[in-house]
């Protein structure tokens, strides 16, 4: 199990003052045992200013990983092929995009372990779309979900991943305009919860609210350090 996480968003629908913004997700996770990119936003312009600003060095990405095929999550990595070319990406589908910008999509559909106790949900589909997302394990804590944008449902994916690595530490990304029954099952199964890129206004309201103690903002820029202090 990895002994710490770190968070950097590297951009959200919340904009942040000195960052480039646009509507996209894209976060970099650091443990002590690799660094991989979970989805890259729309722009190529925004992923590459934000990078610069917030220091990051693409050169010490070990991966990355793609949660479906809407732009507005690999629109970005036509930059980070400039970069890395030849990078391993993992998919939940057959690629039509990413190789041909010189990536190296490896499509993943069963749950897997893709980076030392990093392991996939495997492919879930709603809403029409095929989507993975990612469960770390965090030593003493539990297990961290990283998701993109939740078409399966967001209460699904967490349960998923209850079944497979048991206790929920966090759970972050786009949570697709959950009900608030969903947040509800979201909640009990975490101890925080962190709504980000299409969750939407009324459901980072409701988890601020209904679950204070649990609740994480997130925007652009935002770094997250785990455990929390």
């Amino acid at each position: 199990m990895v002994k710490w996480i770190k968070l950097t968003v590297i951009n959200d629908n919340k904009p942040n003052s000195s960052l480039l913004n646009d509507w996209g997700w894209s976060i970099l996770i650091e443990t002590d045992k690799w660094v991989l990119l979970y989805d890259a936003d729309t722009e190529p312009r925004i992923m590459e200013n934000n990078i610069k600003a917030l220091g990051i060095d693409l050169n010490r990405i070990d991966a990355a990983f793609l949660s479906h095929y809407h732009a507005d999550h690999y629109g970005g990595f036509k930059y980070i092929s400039e970069i890395r070319r030849g990078l391993i990406v993992y998919v939940p589908d057959v690629d039509d995009v990413l190789r041909r910008w010189g990536l190296n999509p490896v499509t993943v559909r069963d749950s897997k372990e893709v980076l030392e106790d990093a392991v996939t949900t495997g492919v879930m589909s709603g809403m029409g779309v095929y989507e993975h997302s990612l469960i770390i394990k965090l030593s003493g804590y539990g297990s961290v979900v990283v998701v993109g944008c939740s078409h399966p449902g967001i209460d699904n994916i967490v349960k998923r991943s209850h079944e497979l690595l048991g206790d929920v530490y966090l759970v972050i990304g786009g949570f697709h305009g959950p009900s608030r029954q969903q947040l509800d099952v979201v909640a009990k199964y975490s101890r925080y919860v962190c709504p980000a890129h299409c969750s939407g206004d009324e459901a980072r309201h409701y988890v601020s609210v209904a679950y204070r103690d649990k609740y994480c903002d997130v925007k652009t820029g935002t770094v997250i350090i785990l455990p929390m202090s």
